[in-house]
């Protein structure tokens, strides 16, 4: 079974500096396992590693869909799968989308649901709105209804269609025979001193160009019912630019979602198979890459 370096963590922990560094002490590739990253002209919002930062390493799985595209885990698995037969060495790969590491590994059982039955969902949706479909995967799955996030009205569908399939999401890709040996790491940092980096990162990203950024996508797309347009940083500069609140309020926003989301993101790797957690707090990119080796040594014995 091949095996496969994964680095995840929550966002701002510093996986793509860590990641570079393992990458070319180990002479290898780097294989995205980020949902926003996936998507072309979402740079500064999805704080997406520039060339320079690459430092010549070759990274995929990134800029391959355009925002008003519809993607899936599905895509995701199947196509980072194909890059990954195809590299020599050991595959890294980094990324903060757990469920995109389980997908990949542990290919679900069960099947996708009919179209007919995810429009007759939407229909409930779009007439009575996601109160109802809320409740709905309560009653099928309560700890599916826990752990998703239910105001993401596409992923409570989702937990609906898999929980009438017989399956879980929260549980659903748990299986027997993984197709990779995923030695993962987690790195995590103290939780003060991460709200600190949110707030640091997030304003950088304004500073960066975030509201062109942003201003850009919506006059070449306009704004659309796809997963890109309701990212974190996007949704926020949207309201902006649409004249429902004033920049000062959106950046707010932006940092309370992203906290949220980075709590739900912890919430998440505690229930992966990790081999380890790596504390990165006053550790340098080097510091972090010899802990990483000094584990993969001890799962070859």
């Amino acid at each position: 079974m091949q095996t496969l370096i994964g680095i995840t963590g929550t966002t701002s922990v510093g996986k793509s500096a860590v990641a570079v560094h393992l990458a070319k002490r180990l002479h290898t590739e780097i294989v995205s396992a980020d949902s926003m990253q996936i998507y072309k002209g979402m740079d500064i919002g999805t704080a997406k590693i520039s060339v320079a930062d690459m430092q010549g390493v070759t990274h995929h799985m990134l800029d391959i869909v355009l925002p008003n595209e519809e993607y899936s885990s599905f895509l995701y698995r199947e196509q980072a799968a194909d890059i990954i037969n195809k590299i020599d060495g050991i595959p890294i790969v980094v990324g903060g989308t757990g469920f995109y590491f389980e997908s990949l590994v542990y290919p679900p059982e069960f099947g996708n649901a009919t179209s007919d039955r995810r429009n007759e969902l939407l229909d409930i949706y779009e007439q009575h709105g996601i109160d109802v479909l809320q409740r709905m995967l309560k009653k099928l799955d309560s700890d599916a209804f826990e752990k998703v996030d239910i105001n993401n009205y596409k992923r409570v569908i989702r937990a609906i269609e898999i929980a009438e399939g017989g399956g879980s999401i929260t549980n659903g890709n748990t299986r027997k025979n993984p197709r990779y040996n995923l030695i993962l790491f987690v790195l995590q940092r103290n939780r003060q001193e991460l709200y600190k980096q949110i707030d640091a990162r997030v304003d950088k990203m304004i500073n960066d160009g975030l509201v062109d950024e942003v201003r850009t996508l919506v006059s070449t797309y306009g704004v659309c019912d796809t997963p890109a347009f309701e990212a974190i940083g996007y949704k926020e500069i949207i309201r902006y630019l649409s004249g429902d609140c004033s920049l000062t309020e959106a950046i707010s926003q932006i940092k309370l979602h992203t906290r949220h989301y980075a709590k739900r993101q912890i919430s998440y790797y505690k229930r992966m198979d990790v081999a380890a957690y790596i504390d990165v707090d006053g550790q340098t990119v080097e510091n972090v890459s010899d802990c990483i080796v000094e584990n993969l040594k001890k799962h070859k014995k």
